[in-house]
């Protein structure tokens, strides 16, 4: 034994004995020069064959100790100073032992390595089981909410569903040509959490207005009975005065006809200029209730529903619509999400955010919004416009929902690059019985 080896058995011999834990003492080359029982079993070797042994030489008596050797191996390698956690099979029990590395110097000069072998089982399975805990809770509460918004409205349930496996065929398609670690983390757990979260803030939102199927949605019922009343009134006035006849026939003839624009109205997917002229014509149109009081045909707030353009939804009720994306942010923010699942809010609460700032409710702008939202966002608006559940609106083909995303692209609003991929990987595409598949919620 030279000078150093002997120096180096002086100076750490007395520390083996005092370490609960194995330890190994190598010089610079890799040769053991002092080591405790504990470290041989721990490799898996005899005490004895240890002595004077080089680390790249030794034989290892079982898989546990080869996969510890290369362990200690990597770990050297890390630099001066480096960590690792093995698992290692113990009979039949799962071990798990922490390997550290720290430098021995002498004036300044390092002249060998110290290996600490600690037995870290207990904390590790405490861990483990603190975190399928934590990940069975997690599960737990995204089943309930997303029961809950089924339970409130099928097709809103529907849409997430349809969401996750579009979501999940593209990232299995980008994970299958090596692409995904270019766009997100491997674990796509957390961003397929996001999707079956993203819409729990509809939760908060008036059902009168999430599922309003028509521009009067339930006031139609009210015009209805305004109308008939109307007409009987009018009947009930010829019978009177059958002088009046002429006249109260052709008041009846002009509600028939606001009544056919109206209900041909409430439904249209779009109303140009003239029919919203004659709509408002026919509002004004003086209609007699029962007790002989006199009142437009249609008040201002029904007016102003049936008159909406295009869709079903007045100013006023979009903007109740909207908010359900600060209410997915509120909700989420009472959750604490940790590790990999911490951006799960973020992506889910800016699925309204358009690249050019023009969405809500932040505005956000361009690298603001991260690649995991964008993409959530194109499928949202994708599954929107091709959905065959709306009540309120027709599905459009494959096709004419990809022109009019690409007409987003263009104008900046959505992510052009993603949007293409998408297209490509043909994740959009529906099963063959044309029912969207329901996903297991998966929580890693």
């Amino acid at each position: 034994m030279n000078e150093t080896a002997q120096e180096m058995q002086s100076l750490y011999g007395q520390i083996l004995k005092d370490m609960s834990g194995g330890i190994l003492l190598m010089d610079m080359e890799g040769k053991i020069i002092l080591h405790d029982p504990t470290a041989a079993k721990c490799l898996g070797v005899s005490d004895h064959s240890l002595e004077g042994a080089d680390i790249d030489e030794i034989s290892a008596g079982s898989e546990d100790g080869t996969s510890l050797l290369t362990a200690i191996r990597e770990v050297m390698r890390l630099g001066e100073k480096g960590s690792r956690t093995v698992p290692c099979l113990e009979g039949e029990e799962m071990q798990y032992l922490r390997v550290t590395t720290d430098p021995l110097k002498k004036d300044d000069e390092q002249i060998g390595v110290i290996v600490t072998i600690t037995d870290i089982t207990e904390t590790t399975l405490l861990f483990i089981a603190n975190k399928r805990l934590a990940n069975q809770v997690m599960r737990s509460f995204v089943e309930v909410m997303v029961t809950a918004i089924e339970e409130r409205s099928a097709y809103n349930a529907n849409h997430t569903k349809s969401m996750v496996r579009y979501a999940s065929a593209f990232l299995d398609w980008l994970a299958s040509r090596g692409e995904l670690t270019q766009h997100t983390a491997e674990n796509t757990a957390p961003f397929l959490m996001s999707i079956w979260l993203h819409d729990i803030g509809k939760l908060l939102v008036p059902p009168e207005v999430l599922d309003k199927p028509s521009r009067l949605g339930s006031a139609l019922k009210d015009v209805e009975h305004r109308i008939e009343t109307a007409k009987l009134m009018q009947q009930i006035e010829m019978l009177r005065h059958p002088a009046h006849a002429a006249a109260a026939e052709a008041q009846i003839a002009r509600i028939e006809a606001a009544e056919a624009l109206i209900l041909s109205s409430n439904t249209a997917g779009y109303l140009d200029d003239d029919t919203i002229g004659r709509l408002r014509e026919a509002a004004s149109i003086p209609c007699t209730a029962a007790d002989g009081t006199t009142r437009p045909l249609l008040d201002d707030d029904e007016l102003k529903s049936i008159t909406v353009q295009r869709g079903t939804l007045t100013a006023e009720e979009r903007k109740i619509i909207e908010s359900h994306v600060s209410f997915t942010a509120k909700l989420l923010s009472k959750v604490e999400f940790r590790g990999a699942y911490r951006p799960v809010p973020r992506w889910a609460a800016g699925h309204h955010e358009l690249l050019d700032g023009s969405g809500y409710p932040d505005h956000l702008k361009g690298d603001a919004i991260p690649w995991e939202t964008r993409l959530l966002t194109i499928i949202d608006i994708y599954d929107a416009l091709t959905a065959e559940d709306r009540p309120y609106k027709p599905p459009l083909p494959p096709e004419k929902a990809f022109a009019i995303l690409r007409g987003m692209a263009k104008d900046g609003k959505i992510d052009a690059q993603i949007l293409e991929r998408f297209y490509e990987s043909r994740a959009w595409e529906r099963p063959h019985d044309g029912s969207p598949r329901t996903d297991v919620i998966h929580v890693s």
